[in-house]
């Protein structure tokens, strides 16, 4: 019998670049009529620099303009309303109903952030009243957010990384185009700070916390190798990334109120200072970091979950008796990991945005080493997923379909 290879690593890889090339070719088609001389000479902030790594090009007039945000947004949204509905609801529900719901929730979002961003937009000579090129590009975008959301499942499923490839994308594109504007000079203090962050990730991802296991089904020299391991950081960078999506919901209600209420001076002083390039803005976007560290990690792991099928299994954690004691057991130490985690976050982006707000660096720099930071936090799981498929790829199989 013949044995043959897989070939499941070049397959996936270039499933991924197919979706990468699908995805610069949407970055480049402009919105209908949209001026893209307006936008030449207009100055980004950390902001939105920040904000570019999960939208869909630099200046958002793109029929990609939305990017992954409407997608990661709904996925969030999804598992907190999953995780507040309990792990009942969850058996119940199949992940085709899932995706559906996660679909609505996407769609409803991108209408929300096209509508909002389709009155900043700046359009040529048309005859064309204005407000028919905003619903026609309100239509693009929109279109352009569930296009992309196909890609990142399609991904998911046949290629590698899910959305984080694209998130990638935008990361390259931004350090890209940072490092050609800027001298050597301006970079020095940003590129220490990139250094260090960068380092701290590294060890963060990679140091595990184990939890050492008794398992009554093994009885064997492999028995004192179980354990329920926790990273420093439970889940990455994902709350640095994704606070940058729960960061601009309150900025739209706060546009959406100044719509009916244009005269409204609170609403236009809240609205000015809810921005990364001022202290009181900053210092909501570190709180949504610390919050979502804290509400992803336990959403994500589930400690209780974890204590009741060890109970259902007959195992153990060492000297902790199971049910009740093994929950607060592992919340605890769940806790201890994210408010350690989440100060780091904190205390490194904190910096870095204070850096910037006294003007020791330039404000487009200000979130530079965050993005090394999220850089570092996307390639370790994606060199750990081509190396799990490389693995995969060195057996030969000889049992065929």
């Amino acid at each position: 019998m013949n044995k043959t290879k897989t070939h499941e690593l070049p397959k996936r890889l270039l499933f991924t670049l197919l979706i990468l090339a699908v995805y610069m070719a949407g970055r480049s088609l402009l919105l209908y009529k949209v001026d893209s001389a307006a936008y030449q000479l207009e100055e980004l902030d950390s902001q939105n620099i920040m904000f570019s790594m999960i939208s869909g090009d630099r200046y958002q007039y793109t029929i990609f303009a939305l990017g992954i945000m409407p997608y990661i947004t709904a996925t969030l949204l999804m598992w907190v309303y999953m995780a507040i509905r309990g792990a009942e609801f969850r058996a119940r529900s199949s992940p085709q109903k899932t995706e559906r719901m996660t679909l609505i929730v996407m769609l409803l979002l991108a209408a929300s952030f096209a509508i909002s961003r389709a009155d900043g937009l700046i359009f040529r000579e048309s005859k064309l009243p204005s407000e028919a090129l905003k619903m026609i590009a309100v239509v693009e975008m929109i279109a352009g957010a569930f296009v992309i959301h196909k890609m990142a499942n399609w991904n998911k499923t046949r290629g590698i990384g899910g959305q984080t490839p694209i998130i990638l994308v935008n990361i390259l594109d931004n350090l890209f185009f940072t490092l050609q504007k800027f001298s050597w000079e301006a970079f020095r203090k940003p590129l220490l700070l990139c250094l260090g962050m960068a380092a701290v990730i590294l060890v963060m991802e990679n140091v595990l916390i184990r939890i050492p296991v008794q398992r009554v089904s093994i009885h064997n020299l492999y028995a004192d190798k179980s354990y329920i391991a926790f990273k420093l950081d439970p889940i990455g960078v994902m709350p640095v990334m994704f606070a940058v999506s729960f960061f601009m919901i309150p900025q739209l209600m706060l546009r959406i109120l100044m719509f009916f209420y244009e005269d409204n001076r609170s609403l236009q002083t809240i609205y000015e200072s809810l921005n990364l390039t001022n202290p009181a803005g900053a210092a909501v976007y570190l709180v949504i970091i610390f919050v979502l560290n804290l509400l992803f990690s336990f959403i994500m792991l589930t400690p209780g979950e974890m204590a009741k099928q060890l109970q259902k299994g007959g195992d153990s954690i060492v000297n902790i008796y199971a049910g009740k004691k093994t929950k607060r057991y592992l919340r605890r130490k769940l806790l201890l990991l994210c408010v350690f985690s989440g100060c780091t976050f904190c205390l490194m982006m904190g910096f870095s945005l204070w850096l910037s707000l006294s003007g020791a660096i330039e404000p487009e720099l200000a979130l530079f080493p965050a993005t090394a930071m999220i850089l570092v936090g996307i390639l370790c799981p994606l060199y750990r997923e081509v190396k799990t498929y490389r693995k995969f790829d060195s057996y030969s199989f000889f049992i065929l379909e």
